[in-house]
């Protein structure tokens, strides 16, 4: 199968991912400042969850260079992470319209983790099967990557636990890993410039 057009399924779910979590911000019923601010926690939760998904489509294409061909194994793998990321637009809307609750934080890391399983299993399978000559260190990178935002969801979980009063906020730790990939991106592409 060509990878051109997994590439492409694949961006078309992650933008329909994105546009369904969009449309589960709703206005207040009042337009006031106490209105608005009933608000913050649901967007709090979009941003971070809308901000995972363009860091991690980022990282998706940087490994999807890797790949030539797209076997059976690695569409079954790729349809696993895009079925795991289906279900970040529910557990986004249960945390945010339940901030307040240890147990709707627990359902959302829950389905990042099971999302960065998924990552780490698709990524196996293009590492194995990837016809390119990888150094040690390009075979390291994606796994890091997937053992941080691994890392930080077990943070997330224990401030939530730690602090309940700090729930509504606490997702948005998972902006370091959206920060660390950016940074990541533009220290390798200045390496392989000048080496």
């Amino acid at each position: 199968m060509e990878k051109q057009r997994v590439e492409a399924l694949s961006d078309a779910i992650l933008a329909i991912i994105v546009t369904i979590m969009a449309l589960e911000l709703q206005l207040p019923n009042e337009l006031t400042v106490a209105g608005l601010r009933s608000m913050l926690p649901m967007l709090f939760i979009y941003i971070t969850s809308f901000l995972q998904i363009m860091a991690v489509w980022l990282y998706y294409h940087e490994l999807y260079k890797l790949v030539d061909h797209v076997s059976f194994r690695l569409f079954g793998a790729n349809s696993f992470w895009l079925l795991t990321a289906s279900f970040v637009p529910l557990a986004t809307r249960a945390i945010g319209q339940h901030s307040a609750n240890f147990a709707f934080l627990l359902f959302y890391i829950i389905v990042l983790a099971l999302w960065d399983v998924a990552w780490i299993i698709m990524t196996a399978m293009v590492i194995k099967t990837s016809q390119r000559p990888l150094s040690a260190e390009e075979k390291k990178i994606p796994y890091r990557w997937a053992l941080l935002y691994g890392l930080q969801l077990v943070i997330i979980l224990l401030v939530g636990y730690l602090f309940p009063n700090l729930i509504p906020i606490a997702p948005l730790l998972m902006i370091v890993n959206v920060i660390y990939g950016f940074f990541k991106q533009q220290i390798l592409k200045k390496t392989k410039n000048n080496g």
